[in-house]
């Protein structure tokens, strides 16, 4: 019998159960579990034995058989023998008949024996089961998933021993049994916080060298989780990438109480509340951590803004904490004269990640050898300034890609005109490649601002990116959302991006308003859109990028930017989408429930201090067709652009495939 496992990722909060373990007695599962014929070229484990070993099981098979198949008698012999020799050899066979008789009832005693040895040993099997599922029943969040796992191997290991008893079975009929997923409880929500942005004074080696960007800063991660409808709040806290210099935002539940799952608070009452935690004078990278409730994750997430009136990084940027994961895209980044893109890697989890770079530009593939081997060790950071491989570009792709620990990704991207800053955001990753790409949020700025930008510097305007990640390009049309559907607009009819190439077009024909884009393409394909804020091109000017997302699927919540205000667009492309928002005022009370209703092909405008003038986080509730993206503006003609978290998961499940 041959054990099998894979590992396939998997949300605990939508797994299945253990399955409940089956009677000892059960002889179809004894039939399941006996050793499956082989062929006679594939070499199997029996034959892998020792000579002493297969002795001993060819002895207990023999005896096996001869107590299910009496010994029947040999009538070619007494043909050939005459009838003399009968009666002269008859005292001799009476004497003889009685050691068979003495062999064979030996043989039934030691097969009874060893048959009780197998059923008990299958007891045990069906108890060590029958442990592992009470075991992630009853025990504490952190303790249960050891526990499920000791069980586990227990089981595993009682199937080898299984394997060896069941020889004494007959050879079931080759079956194809169905892979089974674990349910392991849900463990803590991680994310990874961006860096307040810094100004890239050089580079020594290979390790970028930053400074202070400006004197006149904002840089702050406000934080909300909500409870579960006991009303219970889950701890929650920041800290430094490798755990350390823990500060605490919520209280942690003790662990066996907050794996308990309640519907309802001591009173008998549900309903649900928030806390909002507003982080100042934590500049590093920070990991995010949510507490489970019930064995399920918990709503809650974090958000970077920040905001410089002077110096070369000044305007306002902004971004979503976002869990580690093994792929990351960035669309539209930029290394002309005078930009500076910096790629920031991370990694939060225990196992060391080795990160691969591939960039793309406008005439196809970039070499990028020395970005195929970056190994980045548990709780440690990279920054790779894009400059250095892909150099006087106005539109570059990335692709983020990591074996072995998952890793958190984002571009910090500043642009100065000369000596006027001209730009600084947090560019978040895009949504997967797909042949069609949705970009909520995206924010025109009126006509007589953006001609004079324009008049001054032809690439002050707003622009869409569109990147072909496969070799055989792709061509593409962009249709333009607003609230009362497809918005007018004269593009090229024959839109194409070359093999592993980027292209642009120019927005500066829309009207001023917020919008949502989709990029309908014929092969994969990833897309963002540069938006550009400013009245004269001799003042500072400010840029951010919208990119592509994934339509929300689930419960979450999403801070709002501390600095500026923030608005929310949501569009809904194929299908009308239902969208519940709960408006989370700064201490924590929810407002009313509010239902918005999106028709396909539109795109509208939530703004949450409508409902509260302290609002502070929304709390959303979508049926998986709606895209949101939260756009944010600030005084001194500032911009910044900030992506809906998804919903939090849980633990990776684990899939085991039994099988011969």
């Amino acid at each position: 019998m041959s054990d099998e496992k894979n590992v396939n990722e998997q949300d605990s909060s939508a797994q299945p159960p253990l399955p409940a373990p089956k009677s000892a007695a059960d002889p179809q599962q004894d039939a399941a579990k006996a050793p499956q014929p082989k062929q006679a070229d594939s070499p199997t484990p029996a034959e892998t034995r020792s000579a002493a070993a297969a002795g001993t099981e060819a002895q207990q098979a023999k005896g096996s058989e001869a107590a299910e198949k009496p010994e029947q008698p040999a009538t070619a012999d007494k043909s050939a023998k005459s009838d003399k020799a009968q009666k002269a050899d008859k005292p001799k066979k009476a004497a003889a008949a009685k050691q068979p008789a003495a062999v064979q009832d030996a043989e039934q005693k030691q097969a009874k024996e060893e048959s009780a040895t197998a059923r008990k040993r299958r007891e045990k099997l069906e108890k060590a089961r029958a442990a592992a599922v009470k075991e992630a029943e009853h025990s504490p969040t952190r303790k249960k998933t050891g526990a499920v796992l000791l069980s586990l191997a227990a089981v595993i290991a009682s199937s080898g021993v299984i394997a060896a008893a069941s020889l004494l079975a007959p050879n079931a009929n080759p079956v194809a049994l169905p892979a089974a997923v674990t349910s392991l409880p849900a463990g803590d929500a991680v994310s990874v916080c961006a860096a307040t942005p810094q100004l890239l004074k050089g580079v020594d080696g290979t390790d970028p060298q930053f400074a202070p960007g400006a004197k006149d800063v904002s840089s702050n991660l406000r934080s909300t989780v909500v409870s579960d409808l006991a009303k219970r709040i889950p701890g929650s806290s920041l800290s430094n990438l490798d755990g350390s210099d823990v500060k605490q935002l919520t209280k942690r539940i003790d662990d066996e109480e907050a794996s308990q799952s309640r519907s309802a608070d001591d009173q008998g009452l549900t309903g649900r509340s928030s806390q909002v935690n507003t982080t100042n004078n934590v500049n590093s990278q920070q990991q995010y951590t949510v507490q489970p409730l019930g064995g399920l994750p918990s709503i809650g997430s974090s958000l970077r803004s920040y905001q410089a009136k002077d110096g070369d990084l000044a305007g306002l940027a902004a971004a979503t904490c976002q869990a580690p994961a093994s792929n990351w895209r960035f669309t539209g980044l930029q290394t002309t004269t005078g930009s500076t893109s910096v790629l920031h890697l991370s990694n939060p989890t225990s196992t060391a990640a080795q990160v691969a770079i591939d960039l793309r530009g406008p005439e196809g593939l970039i070499d990028t050898a020395t970005l195929q081997n970056i190994v980045i060790a548990p709780g440690q950071q990279r920054a790779i300034v894009l400059g250095g491989y892909a150099q006087n570009l106005n539109s570059v792709a990335a692709t983020v890609t990591s074996t072995g620990g998952k890793v958190s990704a984002y571009v910090q991207q500043a642009a100065l005109r000369g000596l006027t800053p001209s730009g600084v955001e947090l560019v978040a990753p895009n949504s997967s490649a797909a042949n069609t790409q949705v970009i909520p949020g995206v924010w025109i700025d009126g006509k007589d601002n953006a001609k004079k930008l324009s008049d001054a510097d032809k690439s002050l305007v707003p622009q869409l990116h569109v990147a072909a990640t496969g070799s055989q390009g792709a061509g593409y049309k962009v249709k333009v959302l607003g609230a009362d559907g497809e918005v007018a607009a004269s593009f090229d009819e024959n839109l194409a991006v070359a093999s592993n190439a980027t292209s642009i077009v120019n927005l500066d024909q829309l009207a001023s308003g917020y919008y949502s884009i989709v990029v309908e393409a014929d092969a994969p394909v990833t897309s963002a859109v540069r938006m550009v804020r400013g009245s004269n091109p001799k003042d500072p000017t400010d840029t951010a990028w919208a990119v592509s997302s994934t339509a929300l699927a689930g419960n979450q919540v999403m801070p709002l930017s501390a600095n500026g205000t923030g608005k929310f667009v949501i569009a809904a492309v194929e299908s009308d989408s239902s969208i519940d928002a709960v408006v989370v005022a700064k201490d924590g009370t929810l407002g009313k429930p509010q239902k918005l209703s999106v028709k396909a092909g539109t795109s509208t405008v939530f703004d949450p201090r409508e409902s509260s003038e302290d609002a502070q986080a929304v709390i959303f509730s979508s049926d998986t067709n709606a895209y949101i993206g939260q756009v944010i503006l600030g005084s001194d003609q500032s911009i910044a652009w900030a992506a809906m978290p998804q919903a939090n998961i849980g633990r990776d499940g684990i899939v085991v495939n039994v099988g011969g």
